[in-house]
């Protein structure tokens, strides 16, 4: 087998980058990946992850790939989905009971346990980043309730623009909003709140 055909195909279908794991799944030694990295003269952009130096750095879809438990949810799912007109200066997140994957704390990184399996798998979907990288995030209507859920936590100016901006999405899906409300016990505050959203000017 000629692994390194195979790793210029890895490193083309994937638009400029390599992992570890694209070895594992073709049963490629992963000492090839080393001399590779040195010949094709790549960087390490992330453990595991090595990108042609023009390769543009996607924080986001790095995150995926280095903790893929997490799923991008309020300030970041907020931006993922174009429900508000600020770029959050760290990443948000939330991932399932006693998943810690990091080793260290990172600043730019807010992370959230959703300690439900039922709750922390609803409404996670594959959202497209600003560079068209493939995302876990909650959906709209999840990243809805999550925000009405914890509205006292929630920047009141990001809260009430995004609600807004949901409602007049066209692409809103009522429906699962509120079967998501029932789900997570919200029912009462979330059709208050959105009664008043979709009744606005």
């Amino acid at each position: 087998m000629n692994y390194n055909l195979s790793l210029d195909e890895i490193l083309k279908s994937n638009n400029g980058f390599i992992r570890t794991k694209d070895l594992t799944s073709k049963g490629i030694p992963t000492v090839y990946l080393t001399r590779y990295v040195r010949k094709h003269d790549l960087i390490k952009v992330a453990p595991g992850f090595y990108a042609e130096r023009n390769w543009t750095i996607d924080g986001y879809y790095l995150l995926q790939q280095s903790f893929p438990g997490f799923v991008f949810s309020f300030s970041s799912a907020i931006f993922l989905h174009g429900l508000g007109d600020i770029i959050p200066p760290y990443y948000e997140v939330t991932g399932p009971k006693n998943y810690r994957p990091m080793k260290s704390k990172r600043i730019d990184v807010v992370t959230h346990t959703d300690t439900r399996k039922e709750t922390y798998s609803l409404g996670v979907c594959s959202v497209k980043t600003a560079f068209g990288n493939p995302v876990n995030a909650y959906d709209m209507e999840k990243t809805i309730c999550d925000l009405i859920r914890f509205k006292r936590n929630m920047d009141i100016e990001v809260f009430v623009k995004a609600i807004h901006a949901y409602s007049k999405r066209p692409d809103k899906n009522l429906n699962k909003l509120y079967k998501y409300a029932v789900i997570m016990g919200i029912e009462e505050k979330v059709a208050s709140i959105m009664e008043v959203a979709l009744n606005e000017d």
